[in-house]
């Protein structure tokens, strides 16, 4: 986790002044629309909730495929957090014309650094589906600087599976991939935005967050819980064994 001063970028509002003029010429200013970070969720009582909170950050990740189960909503979550930079309205009319209500993501997956195994090239070279891709999500970010955060669903559990059956993935991450995240919405007076892309490096290990602590259920609650939102990813997770399965976090008995 980071730290940083809130950052403010008096050119994007400035270059957003000429959103009409800029739009005509190649459908998107640069600092308009984006993806200010990836926030870090917090554990609550409410379990996965993710603040909007511009000065705490998360640059990088680690998905673990051991952890991975197939009942999970996504292998890996991103937690973009958006800032809309377009103008604010001074027309007092209680409705913001450059607020954009989001209508989705688009996620690309490509892998970077060190070429992996032959294996696993296979899998992404004949799995366009899988790593080229769009999800849903809605939600309003009002102009002049406005943020919210959202949960995307950036690495599809098919894709892990098959990467954990190609082998070559160990303990140490042997794999390093590009999480490129847009985001895409609709102003309020009917202009489409997409959001400037957004880069996130994510390292896959197999068994390297995960630790394996018997069978399940254990006897008393574990201490590494993992993450909030996602067990397979980013830190580490007390798992149990069930019918040759990691259950991550593990089950206590009588709870």
């Amino acid at each position: 986790m980071t730290r940083r001063p809130p950052l403010r970028r008096p050119f994007a509002l400035a270059a957003a002044l000429a959103l009409p003029l800029a739009l005509a010429a190649c459908g998107r200013v640069p600092g308009q629309f984006e993806i200010f970070n990836n926030a870090v969720p917090m554990s609550s009582d409410q379990g996965c909730t993710v603040p909007v909170d511009p000065t705490v950050y998360q640059g990088s990740g680690m998905l673990d495929l051991s952890a991975v189960s197939a009942n999970f909503g996504s292998a890996y979550f991103l937690f973009p957090l958006i800032e809309n930079n377009l103008p604010s309205s001074s027309s007092g009319s209680g409705i913001d014309p450059n607020e954009i209500q989001l209508g989705g993501f688009q996620i690309d997956i490509t892998p970077i650094g060190a070429a992996p195994p032959t294996s696993v090239e296979s899998v992404f070279a004949n799995n366009g589906a899988l790593t080229h891709y769009q999800i849903s999500w809605s939600g309003g970010v009002s102009s002049g600087g406005g943020h919210i955060t959202a949960i995307a669903g950036a690495f599809p559990v098919a894709l892990a599976q098959q990467l954990s059956a190609a082998g070559g993935i160990g303990s140490d991450p042997s794999l390093t991939v590009d999480l490129t995240i847009s985001a895409f919405g609709t102003t309020n007076t009917g202009t489409h935005m997409t959001s400037d892309p957004f880069h996130f490096p994510l390292q896959i290990c197999s068994s390297c967050l995960a630790q394996n602590l018997g069978p399940c259920p254990l006897s008393a609650a574990v201490t590494d819980k993992g993450n909030a939102c996602n067990p397979a990813q980013d830190v580490a997770v007390g798992c149990c064994t069930e019918n040759g399965a990691l259950v991550c976090p593990a089950t206590v008995i009588g709870q």
